[in-house]
């Protein structure tokens, strides 16, 4: 009963192509080495948060530059830093340093 509660909350496998994995390990990277306000993130929770934000915008028909670098921004804002970037009034500029990253990363 105990492995059915826990299996419940579990993370759900990340599944992707060898593309997209590709591009989510690079991207994960980036992040990395462009935000030191992430340095206390565990690898594997920044990696989970950059999967996610790739799955969100592969639903959407809309993932020019500018969304991408929303959705990034929402998925660690909200799930990894508790809204840090939010309360301290920095949405603009780090949908801007996303951006930069998306925009490298894809050219």
């Amino acid at each position: 009963m105990a492995q059915n509660a826990a299996g419940a909350t579990a993370t759900p496998k990340m599944q992707m192509s060898p593309e997209r994995a590709h591009e989510v390990v690079l991207m994960t990277q980036r992040i990395r080495q462009n935000f030191p306000e992430l340095a206390t993130i565990p690898d594997d929770r920044l990696l989970y948060a950059t999967w996610r934000s790739f799955k969100r915008i592969d639903q959407t028909s809309d993932s020019d530059y500018h969304t991408m670098a929303g959705v990034f921004f929402r998925e660690f804002d909200r799930h990894l830093l508790n809204y840090q970037f939010s309360k301290a009034g920095e949405d603009d500029v780090v949908r801007h340093r996303f951006f930069a990253i998306i925009t490298d990363l894809f050219q």
